[in-house]
């Protein structure tokens, strides 16, 4: 954990908690000047421009600059600015980018949706006013009863936790409107946004959930590719 602080750079004056100038440089340390197109397969990142909230697809140029700007957490990570656009985190406008794998026109589409079991299904709960507290003690799926002095926040918290109801809600529409032909839902909403340290125990989480979905991953692909 001290190692992946260690990566973020503070900074208060700017127009994101962390510049993202160290994360930058160890990106460029082990791609070393990697381009979109010197991968051997096709990749595309997704961002947002901030000032329209138009959806960017980057399949060309520097690798580094394009993951830089599809992580650009609003409010926790500095804006990317390429080729005039100013670049932030693509998961505020497409979350689970199947419309990107439909558009390179790909027989087959996995989708892997890591918001699944963030919160609970139901959109609406009624409460009464007389009963909330300053923030709600209801605790997540998964996640266990908040003691007292758990319940709040600080500022980069309620940031986060606020983008996590985001990508919720767009991940639900956007599925169900273009839905993949096979989603893989590892379940990690006891792994914190920001909690990068734990990384090994979210790939592993994937793998099982990829894993139990092996046969039918194995099924579509005889019939679709």
């Amino acid at each position: 954990r001290r190692r992946i602080f260690g990566l973020l750079d503070l900074n208060l004056r700017g127009s994101g908690l962390f510049g993202g100038m160290k994360l930058d440089q160890r990106l460029r340390e082990h791609l070393d000047g990697a381009r979109f197109e010197d991968l051997p397969k096709p990749f595309v990142a997704v961002a947002s421009e901030i000032r329209t909230g138009h959806e960017i697809w980057l399949s060309s140029g520097s690798l580094v600059t394009a993951m830089r700007a599809s992580y650009a957490l609003p409010g926790v990570f500095e804006p990317v600015a390429c080729n005039g656009r100013v670049l932030v985190d693509g998961a505020l406008v497409n979350p689970v980018p199947v419309s990107v794998c439909r558009a390179y026109e790909q027989p087959l589409v996995v989708a892997v949706n890591l918001h699944y079991d963030l919160f609970g299904r139901a959109a609406v709960i009624k409460h009464s006013a007389g009963e909330l507290l300053v923030e709600s003690d209801a605790p997540r799926p998964g996640h266990p009863n908040p003691q007292p002095h758990q319940t709040r926040l600080g500022i980069t918290g309620v940031m986060v936790e606020a983008f996590n109801i985001i990508q919720d809600r767009i991940s639900r529409a956007r599925l169900a409107g273009d839905p993949p032909d096979m989603s893989l839902q590892p379940k990690l909403s006891h792994i914190g946004l920001t909690e990068f340290h734990r990384a090994d125990e979210a790939i592993t989480l994937g793998y099982q959930a990829t894993k139990a979905q092996i046969s039918e991953l194995t099924r579509l692909q005889s019939v679709l590719v």
